[in-house]
């Protein structure tokens, strides 16, 4: 009775540690799939910044550029502006010139107009004598003709000399109203063309105060990208050691690993302080780049099974494969993927094409091992 007695109390404890410990598995998995749903949550959100951003940037781009359009418009018409000013310090001196020779004009034909006047008066007094003395002086009918013509040729030069002053002054005075509407015209042009400067300096001046703002916004994206990188960091971490624990201690089953690639050519290598080719900062590398034609075959470093395969925010498409003992591989920008989540691969399997997506500046494979989620120099792995 008593060994009947152990033998159940046995089963008993047995079943209640075997529940405890397929109960505490599977709330490592549930943690394991929420932390899954806020990576791909944050991953949402992160594109959604790199989106806005690079509209950003584009808005920024285009406004820049009709900022230097309405930087040429505005020197050209500077350029004109200036010109004109030029033009009508010129005019003005010729306006000057012809004023000054309409003043000496004026005088002379007043002058000579006072003493055409003055022999006039004196003819026109004088006239009845002179006449009866040119009369009975003549000593001939033809000698007095002759007389008559003289004093007509006389008074008839008068004229001509006053009239000949007259048109002169006449012609000055037109040539200065000529010179006056040019001025005018001069001036309205330069009004004009300064109106027009004004307002495509304001134009440009709004422009600028726009791109402030998108700069300011893109910075803004840059923070938000910045962080959502380092929570998915910490979530993979997480994720990756959540999943090395509830594997329930299995070991690292692969040895050394294999080199994932068909090129060896290192683009960029691991480094803790690497000038990031996209964004220009500087921040760490945590993997290798190996460069490769697009569509060159990607392989599975060591076997294992695939926690995620799809969409994974900078890297692009990417595959990560859980190697057991807190190891696990990272493989992005690929352009096509071969494997699914949850799939087993074995060292060597095909799981996906080289590519160029995420970030990136050209095909290339981007490979990472992580030991219990941190990163570490693949190169340290290898044979």
């Amino acid at each position: 009775m008593s060994r009947k007695v152990v033998k159940i109390t046995a089963i008993v404890i047995s079943a209640i540690f075997l529940f405890g410990i397929v109960g505490s598995l599977c709330m490592q998995f549930v943690f394991a799939a929420s932390l899954q749903e806020q990576l791909n949550q944050a991953n949402k959100e992160q594109k959604a910044a790199e989106q806005k951003r690079n509209e950003a940037q584009g808005k920024r781009a285009k406004t820049l550029e009709e900022s230097q359009n309405l930087e040429r418009e505005i020197y050209s018409l500077q350029e004109q502006v200036d010109t004109l000013t030029e033009q009508i310090s010129e005019t003005d001196s010729k306006l000057a010139v012809e004023v000054e020779k309409l003043e000496i004009a004026t005088k002379k034909a007043e002058n000579q107009y006072d003493s055409f006047k003055e022999r006039f008066r004196v003819m026109c007094e004088d006239g009845a004598t002179s006449y009866l003395e040119i009369l009975f002086s003549a000593e001939s009918f033809s000698d007095l003709i002759d007389r008559l013509e003289i004093a007509k040729e006389i008074s008839s030069y008068d004229k001509e000399i006053f009239d000949v002053m007259e048109n002169s002054r006449l012609q000055i005075e037109a040539s200065k109203n000529a010179i006056e509407t040019l001025k005018a015209e001069q001036e309205s042009r330069k009004a004009q063309k300064q109106e027009q400067t004004n307002a495509l300096e304001a134009k440009k001046a709004e422009n600028d105060a726009y791109v402030k703002e998108l700069q300011a916004d893109i910075a803004n994206y840059d923070k938000v990208i910045a962080e959502k990188e380092r929570a998915q960091d910490a979530l993979r971490q997480q994720i990756a050691s959540s999943l090395s624990t509830s594997s329930g201690g299995r070991v690292y089953v692969g040895g050394e690993f294999m080199w994932p690639a068909t090129s060896t050519y290192i683009t960029s290598p691991f480094s803790p302080n690497r000038k990031n080719p996209v964004t220009g900062k500087m921040r760490k590398h945590t993997g290798v780049d190996i460069g490769a034609a697009h569509g060159t075959s990607i392989k599975a470093a060591n076997a294992g099974t695939v926690t995620l395969a799809g969409w994974n925010s900078g890297y692009g498409y990417c595959v990560i494969i859980d190697h057991g003992g807190g190891r696990a591989t990272l493989y992005g920008h690929m352009s096509k993927i071969l494997v699914s989540k949850g799939q087993s691969v074995n060292k060597g399997t095909e799981i996906g094409k080289v590519g160029s997506t995420g970030n990136s500046t050209g095909p290339h494979l981007h490979f990472e091992i992580l030991i219990n989620g941190s990163p570490v120099n693949p190169m340290n792995y290898f044979s």
